[in-house]
């Protein structure tokens, strides 16, 4: 039984309860089964406050000027209000002599090469551990997180035809990783991702998918139908949040060619070729968050023409933000998602 100390908000309770309902009553019956899925979830630690993996471990500056603060804060107190426990690998002070190096392989600003680095820096630490989940500092989850990822696993597993190992006599008992052991990269947070269809993908009902999505993937945009689609990765975008195993972690570590393009696209690309083992979950369950006012890249600065401004506090395509819920002082729950995008045209 999945235990959840940190349901002490009236809004979290009764968004559960009302996730509760929908399950028992629409989602076995909404599985669309393949020869892999099995109809019984069983939780095996993946909604515990590490969502299964051995740590969740943001990527976040030691420091930061007072405009981009909001970004650590917004973190630890969604992750304080959704129960989650994330651990911020300490970054040395990044020189100019670090962040050249980069740029040299790739011409890119500042604020990429120092991506760069703090991607690199989380991954050292999770070389060391089984599974980590790396998070960039300003991304963003439903406030349904730990409800969500038991079944999210079973479905990786059954993706990855993982086979539970045989208990050997005498043995110490075997301890199930949650989503198995056959992929490298699991890209749980995304800005753009196609669905592959061989082999086929693992689609289920899933009550926290909003009622619509900014995708350029025609069957998850702008109707997902709150389905959640997991399949092998196309080449996902952006490294909202993405899942590592150690094994995962090491192979990008040793290669030569880090900084030959932004970091994200970097990963795509080792994604697309198939030079790591990566899974994909579409529409994504992390996604970047914006405050109000005008756009303010760590990476890329603020926007040059001082017209690119965002109205009101909001995370695309998540529907109950963790972040602005815990930021609210309203009973009920809210939402802060986008605009609604058009209908896609035939």
């Amino acid at each position: 039984m999945i235990s959840f100390p940190f349901l002490n908000s009236f809004r979290v309770k009764c968004l559960i309860a009302g996730l509760l309902a929908f399950n028992a009553i629409f989602l076995v019956r909404r599985f669309h089964l393949n020869d892999f899925w099995t109809r019984r979830i069983v939780d095996y630690g993946a909604g515990n406050a590490t969502l299964g993996f051995a740590a969740l471990l943001a990527v976040a500056p030691p420091t930061a000027p007072p405009r981009y603060r909001w970004r650590k804060d917004g973190l630890l107190k969604a992750a304080a209000y959704t129960g989650l426990n994330i651990q911020i690998p300490v970054q040395p002070v990044w020189t100019d002599e670090d962040t050249n190096a980069i740029i040299a392989k790739h011409p890119m600003s500042k604020g990429g090469a120092m991506s760069w680095l703090g991607h690199l820096n989380a991954l050292k630490t999770a070389a060391t551990h089984a599974t980590s989940l790396i998070l960039e500092d300003d991304a963003d989850w439903d406030i349904g997180i730990r409800l969500e990822m038991p079944i999210i696993a079973e479905a990786v597993r059954n993706l990855t035809r993982y086979k539970t190992p045989v208990q050997e006599p005498g043995q110490p008992a075997f301890h199930m990783p949650p989503y198995g052991t056959e992929w490298d990269v699991l890209w749980l947070g995304h800005c753009g991702e196609n669905v592959v269809y061989d082999p086929k993908p693992i689609t289920f009902a899933d009550p926290t998918v909003p009622p619509y999505i900014n995708s350029w993937e025609g069957a998850v945009s702008p109707d997902p139908k709150h389905t959640r689609w997991i399949h092998f990765s196309a080449g996902p975008i952006c490294t909202y949040a993405y899942a590592i195993t150690a094994e995962g972690a090491k192979k990008i570590l040793t290669r030569d060619d880090h900084g030959s393009e932004g970091f994200d696209i970097w990963l795509h690309i080792r994604c697309k070729g198939q030079e790591l083992r990566c899974v994909s979950v579409n529409p994504e369950l992390f996604h970047h968050h914006e405050i109000a006012g005008e756009k303010d890249s760590l990476i890329n600065g603020p926007s040059e023409d001082n017209k690119d401004v965002v109205e009101q506090e909001m995370t695309d395509n998540i529907w109950h933000s963790a972040r602005c819920n815990s930021a609210s002082r309203s009973m009920k729950l809210v939402t802060c998602m986008g605009p609604k995008p058009s209908p896609k045209e035939e």
